[in-house]
């Protein structure tokens, strides 16, 4: 795969995300906190959700980036890990929005048992988004598949630099098709 055009497809993607969850702020509050069931997030429940989990990525890319990714020369080909693949893969929904393997939510990553979401969601999910630009940027002048980065199950599990950019934003995208199914059906 080649290294900028991952790159490339990576920034429109989290730029997409970023511009619609502007649109999303504006809404009304009531549109914001809607549940389509009881036992379901509203859309602020699923940015936070974002948050907790594409957050981690971001912090250990940030901490893998500031120790080695000066050091190592730029790579033009990235070549997913094999679990990375898998990962990224059963993450990203299909073209029609299914998702083709449902997960569980881990309680670290559950936002009601964690004091739920607010309006301040929508804002840390654009930031952390803006930090995966600002990643990016630098990732044009180093190796993405010599950085090993921790998941975030933690340590045991490393992904590739790449695959640790691809899981959370293919995560993400999964999430943005939940939200608008939550927003359809708060009208």
């Amino acid at each position: 795969m080649d290294s900028l055009q991952l790159i490339s497809d990576l920034r429109s993607t989290l730029e997409e995300q970023i511009a619609r969850a502007q649109q999303i702020r504006a809404l009304p509050a009531a549109q914001l906190l809607h549940r389509p069931a009881p036992e379901q997030w509203n859309t602020l429940e699923v940015f936070e959700h974002m948050n907790l989990s594409s957050g981690i990525y971001l912090r250990n890319l940030r901490e893998v980036f500031d120790r080695k990714a000066a050091k190592l020369k730029f790579n033009p080909v990235f070549t997913p890990g094999w679990l990375g693949a898998y990962s990224v893969k059963s993450m990203t929904p299909r073209a029609d929005g299914t998702i083709p393997m449902r997960m569980k939510t881990l309680g670290k990553f559950e936002p009601r048992k964690l004091d739920g979401a607010s309006s301040g969601s929508i804002d840390r999910f654009v930031t952390m988004c803006e930090g995966f630009l600002a990643l990016l940027e630098r990732s044009e002048h180093t190796d993405l598949n010599a950085m090993k980065v921790a998941s975030s199950l933690g340590p045991i599990v490393r992904f590739r630099a790449g695959d640790a950019f691809r899981f959370p934003v293919a995560h993400q995208v999964r999430h943005f098709h939940q939200i608008e199914r939550v927003l359809r059906s708060a009208r």
